[in-house]
């Protein structure tokens, strides 16, 4: 024991002699019953003191590193279990306050904490655990006394593969703990200084882990909780005893939309023992959190009620990481796929290239040699008994023959201008060195080249270029051949009979350090299965017209090379709008991904909708916000290829939103929504109709199918 507890040891030894013994075998029992509880946990666990010494190192780690405890306990060894060489784990710095030094050693692969204050979680791969190593998930927090002073750190593992068993041992033990203490209360109040120590050791134990632990009944059909841990209250905002005192808190709070599918999946916890599920829960802010739910059915005996005992974990940001890493995966396919067939087409195109050159080249020599023997068989040979023979006469063949001469001279030019595309898209030129470019003088000088080819469908082209932009370094020439090649797709896209537009803008977007140049037309637009390859080599929809598919995809390489991005944002009977965007300061590629701005003064509704759907902006709005700003903010993120609003906002109509919103953005989607029937009426009287309206409150899949038939923005 510490030197302050002495005196109090030696009045026990003034006790009579059976007094003493039980008093020592109860204190014994509090510390052992504590290395127990640590000792036979599932989760692998090791403690460390101030003096980086371990003071715990329980079964489940002597399991996964293979190294017993005996072999580390009052060592500072705990490093073995997970590397080759001597290096800090993260229990050691947080110990010695060098979370500073948390990036150094686990750079890219760490967090901090959303439950603890200066805890950090983090996620790697052991390549010396087991035969093929294992993949952990690790959280380590300091673990202080009651006047805040650092005692050591606690590090727990996670096999990722087997997650959650951890919980159900730390919780079955606390439960047994608390037992234990309700009934030696009375019995143990001479030791009762030892048995308080034992039980908040153990409670900082359990409110170090990022999770919440809590028991309830089973096979009831409104469940109640008879435990839920502290950590709940830095989680949803809820303390334990709201979730302990109603039956009915825990369903109240459940997403709607989840609590039917829930209840259903709950029986497999009767049926299996164990079951695990995600769901969006309330929290006391008004927003939406998602859970990881993992329960497990306890069936004491006979005589024993079941009850369940599980543990809540918070998801939201891996789920928004997920939705995240989804996306960024099918960029990295679509930029590896066209990498990969810009390697083939080079070579393909290298191997054509010498034969078709010598068809090309023989085609003038075989059309000379024509020439000089057509008259000698028109002369000498033309009533030849031969021809009558074979089936064919002179005229046929000299017919035939001049067409055929023309056709080998335009099929030998296709292929030309195939394989010089074919070029262009895997650029094997060597790299000129890039110069300062202005994109005013770019713009101008394609109007001058293709201007005139361009009108023949269009009766107006407007051209809104900001003053003053600046410079970009890249190539005038293959900035002209984007901009050409987009204006000439979209003069081509629109019908003889309708009146033809074209809207092209110049602008500097500061937030990106780059300019942003839009052709925008009113021409026949394209469906989202279109869309999806629209960037891909020889996909064309002109394939009657001599449409080669290399166009765009050549553009997209063109773009890429600038270190920039191209979109297209399209409706079906509406036009097509693509965007360029340039940096003009020298960074790396540009990274930019589909938005839906969504406009409520309902922060719950707006938590909802942003964690069901990806990509969400989620816009509060109060009394000082205009239809200006909305505008202002749109031109500002063009990335934003959906709008969602209420109808009843603080201070603007949400009708007049979107007459605004349609004049400037004829081609961006909206979706107006209230619970104000009379609202929802006004559509009847305004010209300007929405793509969908809703009455609300309705089911995020509404939302979600409707987005999904419209389409998103390709970028």
């Amino acid at each position: 024991m510490k030197e302050k507890n002495r005196p109090k040891k030696a009045k026990i030894v003034k006790m009579k002699k059976s007094e003493s013994i039980w008093a020592r075998e109860i204190f014994q029992s509090g510390w052992q019953t504590l290395q127990h509880i640590v000792g036979s946990s599932p989760i692998p666990t090791f403690i460390i003191g101030k003096d980086h010494l371990v003071i715990y190192w329980n079964k489940a780690l002597e399991e996964l590193s293979g190294i017993k405890a005996s072999e580390v306990v009052g060592t500072g060894q705990q490093w073995r279990a997970f590397y080759k060489t001597e290096r800090p784990c993260m229990a050691d710095l947080l110990v010695d306050e060098f979370q500073k030094d948390v990036p150094r050693w686990y750079a890219g692969k760490y967090i901090k904490s959303n439950l603890i204050d200066g805890a950090y979680e983090a996620t790697d791969f052991f390549p010396e655990l087991g035969k093929r190593g294992r993949w952990l998930r690790f959280t380590a927090a300091l673990i202080r006394d009651a006047k805040g002073n650092i005692l050591g750190a606690i590090e727990t593992l996670e096999d990722i593969t087997q997650a959650k068993r951890a919980e159900e041992a730390l919780i079955k033990a606390h439960e047994d703990l608390e037992i234990k203490i309700k009934e030696r209360t009375l019995d143990l109040a001479k030791t009762n200084q030892a048995l308080q120590e034992t039980s908040d050791h153990l409670s900082l134990i359990l409110e170090s882990l990022p999770i919440v632990s809590y028991t309830c009944t089973s096979g009831d059909k409104n469940i109640k909780f008879s435990y839920v841990s502290k950590s709940v209250k830095e989680i949803t905002g809820y303390t334990p005893a709201q979730f302990t005192s109603s039956s009915l808190f825990w369903q109240e709070h459940v997403h709607p939309d989840d609590l039917t599918r829930i209840s259903t999946e709950m029986e497999s916890v009767t049926q299996k023992g164990t079951h695990t599920f995600e769901y969006r829960f309330l929290a006391d802010d008004g927003s939406y959190r998602w859970f990881s739910d993992h329960r497990r059915l306890i069936r004491p005996g006979k005589r024993g009620k079941s009850y369940i005992v599980g543990a809540w974990q918070d998801i939201t940001e891996e789920k928004r990481m997920r939705q995240e890493g989804r996306l960024r995966v099918q960029q990295m396919m679509h930029s590896h796929k066209l990498k990969a067939l810009g390697e083939v087409v080079a070579g393909v195109a290298h191997e054509i290239n010498n034969p078709v050159s010598f068809i090309a080249n023989n085609i003038p020599l075989l059309e000379e040699m024509w020439k000089a023997i057509e008259p000698i068989l028109a002369s000498d040979g033309a009533s030849h008994t031969d021809w009558s023979d074979k089936g064919i006469s002179y005229v046929e063949v000299s017919t035939n023959m001049k067409d055929i001469i023309e056709e080998f001279k335009i099929a030998a030019l296709r292929i030309k201008r195939v394989i010089a595309g074919l070029k262009d898209f895997a650029r094997t030129d060597e790299v000129e060195e890039k110069k300062p470019v202005q994109i005013e003088e770019v713009i101008n000088g394609v109007l001058i080249i293709v201007g005139a080819q361009v009108r023949k469908t269009v009766s107006r082209i407007d051209l809104y270029i900001d003053s003053n932009l600046p410079p970009i370094q890249g190539h005038f020439q293959k900035i002209e051949q984007v901009i050409a090649n987009l204006l000439i797709n979209a003069h081509q896209s629109i019908p003889p009979e309708r009146k033809g537009r074209i809207i092209i803008t110049a602008r500097k977007l500061e937030r990106l350090k780059a300019i942003l140049i839009e052709i925008e037309d009113n021409g026949m637009g394209m469906k989202q299965e279109l869309l999806d390859h629209i960037f891909e080599p020889f996909f064309t929809t002109r394939r009657d017209k001599e449409g080669t598919g290399l166009g765009l995809s050549i553009s997209y390489g063109l773009v890429k090379e600038h270190n920039g991005l191209i979109s297209v944002l399209s409706r079906p009977g509406l036009g097509s709008r693509f965007s360029i965007y340039l940096p003009f300061e020298n960074q790396k590629t540009l990274e930019l991904h589909p938005a839906i701005l969504c406009l409520d003064s309902d922060t719950k509704w707006l938590n909802e909708i942003k964690i069901s759907l990806n990509g969400v902006i989620d816009w509060r709005c109060d009394a000082k916000d205009t239809m200006e700003d909305v505008l202002a903010f749109l031109e500002e993120h063009p990335e934003v290829d959906f709008l969602i609003s209420e109808i009843k906002l603080p201070a603007i109509n949400g009708w007049d939103l979107l007459k605004r919103v349609k004049e400037r953005f004829p081609l961006l989607p909206a979706i107006l929504y209230s619970a104000d029937s009379t609202s929802l009426k006004q559509e009847t009287k305004t010209a300007t109709k929405p793509d969908f309206l809703l009455k609300k409150p309705f089911k995020i899949s509404q939302l979600q199918n409707m987005i999904q038939e419209i389409g998103r923005q390709k970028i």
